[in-house]
């Protein structure tokens, strides 16, 4: 048993305030009411009992990080800046309630106010920069969701399945926590998240709404605009349909793009709302069934979408396999088929199982969820990332979470998918340790320490040797990385994608040795397939050498295993 998982184990019941907060399972479960000024102050007094506040300070660095892979030298001041900026913007879009809710929270901790309000526009800003600027500044996370109903589904039950995948391993799903907010004035409500974090992205209410966010990326973005909690917040807080939900989400202009995904559980229907700051489409369910990953599913908003291609095919990979894997389960599709769905490791465009592609089981994945209206359940992954991986999802009657039962909380768990063996598990286990390396400490020479650890374990699985040589080219440290690029060249892909742009790295880094020959072998290569846009820029490097210079441009990308890049 992990160090996590056994810490875990451990049982837990604090009262401040007048708000409790118990662990169980593993999943702090926390019950905070009254004003949002109580509230607030309940729940930045028992986190800080629980674990400090680890938490909203990991959420305060992830801009600084972002920002330091690409320019280093400017990091802290820039990150401080843009979070100074954005809440100097839009802190008027926050409301009286969120306004002394944050000022509570940071209270309770000892801290200023206008630190919560700044770590509330934090998802706003790195999707800003990431629709300015994606391979340079600011990748961000992704996530994997459905809704099944009706025909779709055994005996017609509803269900939800989602992955939320984000930074903070270690952090983030070690203080998993169930938030229900009982306010004086309004509906109950809860947030899925972490403990000591004032929102979240997925939650439900009493309404029987459930929400679920997604990113995306559009270059449509602007500085001011309604905060992306503030939205999800408003949805769980205020709304009881799905239709005042999809209207609260396009009532406004937004700061950037993402998309919302809504079941009305009593209604039995969904929708999906993607939206940038301006403009917006409206997706519902078709046969019973609406998936959702990262990118847009409409011509007018896929028109506005911008990221590099390693991107687009993970999301597009992830939304195929989800639907095919519903596809099959069709009319039988039960709750215990859901932790198999969310825990797949098979890339359709490899056709084969991978460590890390573009899989549904995504690397960071820090949340795994099942949720069964009909059967008022909600299950939980709890564990190591990828947390879908775990050998079962926690279950928790979510009328007893409402409700405040403490007594009535658990249910029965769900089985997980064992679709790792003992070897899969140590390998991943270095990949993770490889990406909180590069991404949490800023050391690319221990992450490619464990990513050769990781090749040692499993040779097959080409993201090692990638992802190790392009770190190193990243670095100039172009005599290591060539013999990895190299390696990766060889890799027998079946995606024609992947096997031009191995070519193209491998003649890059030749490129930066002034080994032009070679260089030059590997771009014919990659320039003879049909891959747009990578056999495209294979062409012009025929004509011109790829140059130190437009190594700024280029990202190493854990969550896609891959480096983003322009072509």
């Amino acid at each position: 048993m992990s160090a996590l998982n056994a810490f875990a184990q451990g049982e837990l019941s604090i009262e401040r305030s007048g708000g409790t907060l118990v662990r169980r399972k593993g999943v702090y479960i926390a019950q905070l009411r009254g004003s949002y000024a109580d509230m607030g102050r309940q729940h930045g007094e028992l986190a800080a009992v629980a674990c400090g506040d680890v938490v909203p300070l990991y959420i305060n660095g992830i801009v600084g990080k972002l920002v330091a892979h690409a320019v280093p030298s400017i990091a802290g001041p820039a990150a401080g800046l843009l979070k100074g900026w954005f809440r100097w913007r839009n802190r008027g879009a926050l409301g009286e309630d969120m306004r002394v809710h944050l000022a509570a929270l940071a209270g309770a901790y000892g801290q200023d106010p206008a630190l919560a309000e700044r770590l509330f526009f934090v998802p706003d800003i790195f999707h800003y920069l990431a629709g300015r600027s994606f391979s340079m500044l600011a990748p961000p996370p992704s996530c994997s969701g459905f809704f099944a109903c009706g025909d779709a589904t055994k005996d017609g039950k509803l269900l939800i399945g989602r992955n939320f995948d984000f930074f903070g391993r270690g952090v983030w799903n070690a203080n998993q926590a169930i938030i229900v907010m009982h306010p004086e004035r309004g509906q109950r409500f809860c947030w899925l998240g972490a403990l000591g974090v004032s929102a979240s992205g997925q939650g439900f209410n009493e309404s029987g709404l459930f929400v679920g966010l997604h990113s995306n990326f559009p270059k449509d973005v602007r500085s001011k605009g309604a905060p992306v909690f503030k939205i999800v917040h408003d949805i769980l807080a205020e709304c009881t349909t799905l239709d005042e939900a999809v209207a609260r989400v396009t009532a406004k202009p937004r700061i950037c793009g993402l998309s919302l995904h809504i079941t009305d559980t009593k209604a039995r229907t969904a929708a999906v709302v993607g939206f940038s700051a301006r403009h917006a489409e409206v997706v519902r369910p078709e046969n019973g069934v609406l998936v959702r990953t990262n990118h847009y599913t409409t011509a007018d908003m896929q028109r506005i979408e911008v990221g590099p291609h390693p991107w687009r095919a993970n999301s597009n990979g992830r939304f195929q396999r989800v639907t095919e894997l519903l596809g099959a389960k069709r009319g039988v599709l039960t709750g215990n088929d859901v932790p198999h769905i969310l825990s797949d490791c098979f890339d359709p465009f490899e056709q084969r199982k991978l460590l890390v592609g573009n899989t549904v089981a995504a690397p960071h994945n820090v949340q795994s969820m099942v949720m069964s209206p009909d059967d008022d359940a909600l299950w939980l992954a709890h564990g190591e990332l990828p947390v879908c991986h775990a050998d079962r999802f926690r279950g928790f009657r979510v009328s007893a979470l409402l409700g405040g039962d403490a007594d009535r909380y658990e249910i029965d768990d769900l089985p997980g998918a064992d679709q790792f063996n003992e070897t899969d598990r140590a390998a991943m286990n270095e990949y993770e340790e490889a990406w909180s390396m590069y991404m949490d400490h800023l050391d690319s020479d221990r992450a490619v320490f464990h990513l050769r650890r990781g090749a040692e374990l499993m040779p097959d699985e080409a993201v090692f040797p990638r992802m190790a040589g392009l770190l190193l080219l990243k670095d100039k440290k172009y005599v290591q990385a060539l013999p990895l690029l190299l390696r990766n060249a060889e890799c027998d892909y079946g995606d024609i994608l992947m096997r031009a742009e191995a070519q193209v790295w491998a003649g890059r880094c030749l490129d930066l040795m002034d080994r032009r020959a070679e260089a030059v072998e590997h771009y014919h290569t990659a320039a003879k397939l049909n891959a747009p846009p990578v056999s495209a820029a294979a062409a012009r490097h025929l004509k011109k050498p790829f140059t130190t210079r437009q190594l700024f441009d280029v990202a190493p990308e854990f969550m896609v295993g891959n480096a983003l890049a322009k072509y």
